[in-house]
């Protein structure tokens, strides 16, 4: 858990602000139980295995991933440190965010996502070939509002995200967490969305 925490805010040239809560279940009920019943979450499906917000991270230990997960390689040492990283990436990005714990922000879901998925690694080269393979075969998304769906949304979010830092540059990039919308993230880039999403496709494609 330090070491992750200090990743994630070497990441951002900061430490986290706040204190936040970390809860590591050893079962599904453990897990469940664990997640405020105001998220309405409960009972969780098996894919998931962790969840961050400004002021907790609660996650299920990966020796209960074999009997009580799904899509998740019991024992991977790598994908449970990848996993924890993401969600640490949520808890920073809540604690710099007006929201806390992003209500309201689904059509920004591209943005809380795909930056967590940069931070954490999960950018992997794979995932970046195939986001590559799917714009060239017309699967790129249409609007920001629909990137983080499909099978492809790890790769097409997460690279927007890296798509911005290497255009604008970190700092840029990392004054976008406090904002809560589509219209504000473009606002700040100064960009429309279809030029934001023409230019992404532009620099995937290479």
């Amino acid at each position: 858990m330090k070491t992750a925490t200090r990743q994630v805010g070497k990441y951002f040239g900061g430490e986290f602000d706040q204190p936040f809560q970390a809860t590591l279940a050893n079962s599904r009920s453990e897990f469940d139980a664990a997640i405020p019943a105001a998220w309405g979450l409960a009972p969780t499906q098996c894919w998931m295995v962790a969840t961050g917000v400004a002021d907790r991270l609660v996650m299920l230990l990966p020796s209960a991933w074999a009997t009580d997960a799904c899509d998740h390689r019991a024992g991977d040492v790598e994908e449970a440190r990848a996993i924890l990283r993401h969600e640490l990436t949520h808890v920073f990005h809540g604690q710099n965010n007006v929201t806390r714990d992003f209500t309201g922000m689904d059509d920004a879901a591209w943005f809380i996502e795909g930056l967590a998925v940069v931070v954490s690694g999960q950018l992997t080269k794979e995932r970046l070939f195939q986001a590559r393979e799917a714009a060239a075969g017309g699967q790129a998304p249409k609007s920001l509002a629909t990137m983080w769906s499909g099978k492809h949304k790890y790769g097409f979010a997460g690279s927007m995200v890296q798509f911005i830092e290497n255009k604008y540059g970190r700092d840029t990039l990392k004054s976008l967490l406090p904002l809560t919308s589509n219209d504000d993230i473009l606002a700040k880039l100064e960009i429309s969305e279809s030029e934001l999403l023409h230019d992404w496709e532009t620099w995937l494609a290479r």
